[in-house]
């Protein structure tokens, strides 16, 4: 009951997306079980929590001349999928960023954090195969160019994934059609119906799709999951409840391998870089039009994480892309 008395120190019109975390938590808690718990205890791991903090912070604090302006994390355990560290900003009270903010919960561009999706539904229909061979060879449908302007001719779905490239995935979805893949987003939990498949066009492929990485992360639970969309636990003790399978544990399989393979990321990627580890990792980056958002998900054996990097104001960052921020 205290939580709904909170005064917050917003000043003018609050925004939207700005809702204390406590408040958010507690309205997920169904009455019942606030009722007989009267304290809450939650999952997250406070020396990780204050990690994730400090990193954050650091980051952004070391990239604020090139726009870096706010920063979200979250960190989840496989095994148990609860949520070890959560950051919704830099810095609550940090009004010049918009700390207020919970850019957990605000959407933005998705850039290319949905290809793997993508590609996971195309292997799951059977639109193309592990050998099928995809053009990255000119301007796609709708004259959709890769971030990098270079073309790397034709490529195995493991290599065009794995290097993010634009025009095979933008073909990919033409193929496998706008209602199809927008279905299979709904089914993640990605969106709602708000607007029609064709409201975002084949730009779905490439970040036309606003997400929020409270969002995405759990989407991405079908890949690290073995296929079936995993329900985040905030509290200890929550009950658990059944998984949804989404794809087959095959198909979750291999895209983990695509996006694991350090060999497959060139040229576009460098090796012994941001994206690699000295243990098994699968990395997706995205990055935003003009770099507005630049964005990580990763998971290894132990851990999900995902990370969004961008200006409260949505204002172009000086090249800092998924890779070079998020990822680091």
């Amino acid at each position: 009951d205290e939580i709904e008395h909170l005064r917050l120190p917003w000043r003018g019109e609050r925004p939207a997306a700005a809702i204390h975390p406590l408040l958010a938590l507690a309205r997920q808690v169904p009455e019942a079980w606030r009722a007989s718990r009267p304290l809450l205890a939650t999952t997250l791991e406070l020396e990780l929590q204050r990690e994730a903090e400090w990193l954050a912070y650091r980051t952004v604090a070391d990239e604020s001349d090139r726009g870096a302006g706010n920063a979200a994390v979250l960190i989840v355990d496989r095994a148990s999928w609860e949520v070890r560290a959560a950051v919704g900003s830099t810095g609550y009270f940090d009004t010049r960023r918009g700390g207020a903010i919970d850019y957990l919960r605000l959407p933005r561009s998705s850039g290319s954090t949905l290809k793997p999706l993508l590609f996971a539904q195309a292997l799951e229909r059977g639109t193309i195969a592990p050998n099928t061979v995809l053009d990255d060879l000119e301007p796609g449908p709708g004259g959709i160019l890769n971030s990098d302007e270079r073309y790397l001719g034709p490529l195995l779905p493991r290599l065009a994934l794995a290097n993010s490239r634009n025009v095979p995935a933008v073909e990919l979805l033409s193929r496998l059609g706008l209602d199809a893949f927008y279905g299979f987003l709904a089914d993640l939990r990605l969106h709602a119906h708000e607007e029609t498949a064709r409201h975002y066009g084949l730009g779905l492929a490439i970040g036309s799709l606003p997400v929020t990485l409270e969002r995405l992360v759990p989407a991405y639970t079908v890949l690290a999951g073995d296929g079936r969309l995993q329900e985040l636990r905030w509290l200890a003790g929550a009950p658990s409840p059944e998984a949804p399978r989404r794809v087959s544990e095959a198909t979750a399989r291999r895209i983990t391998l695509f996006l694991a393979d350090p060999q497959a990321r060139l040229p576009t990627f460098p090796r012994m870089g941001f994206s690699e580890y000295p243990f098994p990792v699968a990395v997706k980056t995205g990055t935003s039009s003009r770099y507005r958002d630049a964005w990580t998900v990763a998971w290894s054996e132990r851990y999900l994480v995902g990370v969004w990097v961008g200006h409260p104001d949505e204002r172009p960052m000086s090249a800092l892309s998924g890779y070079r921020i998020a990822a680091r």
